[in-house]
This record gives C-alpha cells, structure tokens and sequence, in this order.
C-alpha cells in the first residue's frame, strides 16, 4: 500500500509558469518529521503532533468554549474554504493597504472532532491552527468572508469530515513551518497568503497570479520600508552595498496576496451570500 504522503508529490511545475523558479514545493519537507508523521497517521489516524498538544480535540462537554464550538459555522462549512479577515498580522496589513484590498489574512478550514478548525500563518507562531470561532471571535458577520475552491472540494453537504486535499497539505506538509518575512515562495516558510495558494498549486488549481513587489509598493512606502527592515540579511542581497541596491534585487519578486486569491476564477464567496 502507497504511504499516504505519496499524494503530496507536488503538481508539475513547467519553467516559466506561476511558480516560477521558487523551487520544488516539497523541498520543504523535513525528512525524519515526515516518516515519523506518517507511521503516526497510518496507525491511529492522526499525525504524531496533534497526539501530543490535542489539538485534534475540541472543547470538551462542559468546559469553556463547548458550546460555541457546538454552533460551528453561519454557513454550511467544508474541509478547505477559504476565510478572510483583518487585524492578525502587521505585514498582512501593509499588503491588503499596498493592494487596496478588503481583506488581510486568510486561513484555511478543515475538519477536527471537536468542530471545524482554521490553519492560517501568524507571524509569532508560523502555520498554526485555532478552533474556528475562536479566529472569528468578536467579529460581525460583516467582518470575514469565506471561498471555496470548488474544484478541490470533495464534499457534499452535511460531510465535512471528508478533510480534502488542501487541508492535508496544510497539515502533513506546512504545519509548524515558521512565518516568512521575506516573501519568498519556495523557501521553508510561508507567509500568509502563500500557504492556501502553494496548498492549490500541488494539486494543480492555480489562484491568481502573484504580483511584483514593485508594482505593490508604488501605493506603500511602509510595504517598502518594511521588507527592507533587515536587508543585509536578506539572500537576495548579499552582494548588495545599500538598501536601495538590495530593493533592485527583490523588486520584481513576486509575492501571492489575498485579493489576487478572491479574484481569481479558482474561487467562489460562499459568505455572505
């Protein structure tokens, strides 16, 4: 039997297309994390990390948070919708400002036995994951919208346990990946956006074209300044001799955004409706 992991062998990638020369996706992946991760799954259905913090579990009966967990969702919610909302990361922020776009950060939704959870990149903690209603806690219905890449949805109503294909790679290949301040696609982190967009991309669904960062920070000087914060670091710019020499290294890196998500053909608003 093919181990279950086999199925992340990333889509092809042609030179020239979207993804450019970032690299093989799965060179990601740590080796001894993934075949330990694996065995896990294989005997008891869940990956050796979510064994040891229970974040598997939801609130138990009884216990704070049970009850809102219990309502879920205001809409009929699958395993890879795509929830939209503000106010999570700095850098999220100065992108949806340099794209004039509603919405900053999004997450991604799978299945749990204790009611559906998000995976989203928090720039503290990386790609991590909280209970739904714990993301949306405290905001209006106005306040987050959600997507569905309908093409990567193997759901039907009233089965989301079905967790599908984004949300696995979420979970077996990005979770604990650290936050990405340089925006690079293909490096061993991932920032906001990039995760649900690389998540598509395995599977051959292709959410918008990324944008140049030259383009972007012509409305942000902030978005600017910020990514040249730490520039003598940075790998692009080890030749560089001054920030303005490292910004025309990196200028025409192009970075994944939420509003190119929205708009792209790939995705359909499931709420509001």
């Amino acid at each position: 039997m093919a181990s279950k992991l086999e199925q992340f062998e990333p889509f092809a990638v042609t030179q020239g297309s979207t993804y450019g020369d970032a690299g093989r996706i799965n060179d990601r992946m740590n080796m001894k994390r993934t075949i330990f991760a694996a065995a896990a799954v294989l005997a008891f259905g869940v990956p050796t990390w979510a064994q040891e913090d229970d974040s598997l579990a939801g609130p138990e009966l009884g216990q704070p948070g049970h009850y809102e967990a219990m309502k879920e969702a205001e809409w009929d919610w699958h395993p890879g919708d795509l929830i939209f909302r503000n106010g999570v990361n700095d850098l999220d922020e100065l992108i949806r400002h340099a794209e004039a776009g509603r919405w900053a950060t999004v997450g991604m939704l799978r299945s749990s036995s204790g009611g559906p959870r998000v995976v989203y990149v928090d720039q503290s903690d990386g790609v991590t994951e909280v209970m739904l209603y714990e993301f949306v806690d405290g905001l209006s219905d106005r306040d987050y919208e959600v997507y569905r890449i309908e093409s990567l949805d193997p759901n039907v109503p009233g089965e989301q346990m079905e967790q599908g294909s984004t949300p696995r790679f979420a979970l077996f290949i990005a979770y604990g990946a650290a936050y990405d301040s340089l925006m690079l696609l293909g490096n061993d982190g991932y920032y906001n956006a990039e995760l649900p967009y690389v998540a598509a991309l395995n599977f051959g669904v292709i959410l918008g074209v990324p944008t140049p960062l030259e383009k972007l920070v012509t409305k942000s000087q902030m978005l600017r300044d910020a990514l040249l914060l730490n520039w003598e670091a940075h790998p692009f710019c080890v030749v560089a001799a001054s920030q303005e020499e490292c910004w025309n290294e990196i200028k025409e890196i192009s970075v994944v955004t939420p509003g190119q998500i929205i708009s792209s053909d790939a995705v359909t608003r499931i709420f509001p409706n």
